[in-house]
């Protein structure tokens, strides 16, 4: 009882110092929500403009030893058909997300904008993550972009609050870090992601931490596809090399050199089944498609970034 008394007496005079301590607010902010509730029939019709600010550190890709402070202004819009005896019905949700740099000096001007569909808005690091869960049979997918450059990195899909990623990494800091990411479908984002590509199965991303370098789609035989092969698969990616011929999610060489000397004698791995595997080597930091190891009808297409 002696220790706790004297730990609070400690305590006390640290408590009254800080109220005194900070300057004047370098920002101030402040954004109203706003919703929106009509009968439609028999249930309501709910529209939803939330607005919320967060503060944002991260580490620079670009700048060695670097800390940039950020504020984040995320503004979310939601439409729903809900009621007393009505499953909730969400229909398309939308995102925006403002982010401007904090320093010394205060709020600076808006660095860039990131906006598209989301039902979840998560920031944390390095990046920004926009969720649409879909409804059914659909995985939810996770659209990655960085918060420090606003450029979108890739989507993923996997276990995890952001999908699964591999990475790799060597000796020259941040720069010197890289990203692999999947995304399968069936997602409700895969009209937009694949396109016109009816027979697209899978996107492979290689990506540094500030933006992407490479964008692959798996392309799978007709037939499996008119078969639903994807609800069946079970997609993983792994990495392989000399000293990790098993596979592992995270590989790191321990010299320093040039991107292209590092980032290479590596294979990725993704497998979509036991008797279903992909094998793409990476070489001078790039993944060589002309090089890579496909079952039967199955194809590789390089994609615009």
């Amino acid at each position: 009882m002696r220790k706790l008394i004297l730990a609070a007496t400690l305590l006390l005079p640290l408590s009254a110092q800080s109220q005194f301590a900070w300057a004047d607010p370098l920002i101030q902010e402040s954004s109203p929500s706003a919703i929106s509730i009509a009968k439609d029939g028999e249930n309501f019709r709910v529209t939803n403009d939330s607005r919320r600010y967060q503060t944002n550190t991260l580490a620079s890709a670009t700048m060695d030893n670097v800390l940039l402070y950020q504020l984040l202004e995320i503004e979310q819009h939601q439409v729903s058909t809900e009621g007393p005896q009505a499953e909730q019905d969400f229909e398309v949700a939308t995102a925006k997300v403002t982010v401007y740099p904090v320093t010394d000096k205060g709020k600076g001007d808006a660095a860039f904008t990131i906006e598209g569909k989301a039902d979840a808005v998560t920031a944390m690091n390095n990046y920004l993550t926009f969720t649409r869960y879909g409804c059914c049979v659909e995985m939810p997918t996770y659209a990655v972009y960085s918060l420090e450059t606003g450029k979108y990195l890739f989507n993923a899909t996997g276990e995890g609050q952001s999908g699964q990623w591999t990475t790799m990494g060597a000796q020259g800091g941040w720069a010197f870090s890289r990203i692999f990411a999947y995304h399968a479908k069936i997602t409700a984002a895969d009209d937009e992601l694949f396109a016109d590509e009816k027979n697209g199965a899978v996107i492979l991303s290689y990506a540094k931490e500030n933006e992407p370098l490479q964008r692959v789609m798996l392309v799978a035989p007709q037939d499996l596809m008119e078969k639903d092969a994807p609800l069946e698969w079970m997609p993983k990616v792994d990495l392989i090399n000399k000293d990790n011929a098993k596979g592992t999610d995270h590989i790191y060489i321990d010299r320093a050199g040039t991107a292209e000397e590092l980032f290479t004698d590596v294979t990725l791995r993704l497998t979509l089944d036991d008797a279903t595997v992909i094998e793409i080597p990476v070489v001078a930091d790039k993944l060589d498609l002309k090089a890579a190891k496909l079952p039967r009808g199955f194809s590789l297409k390089e994609m615009k970034l």
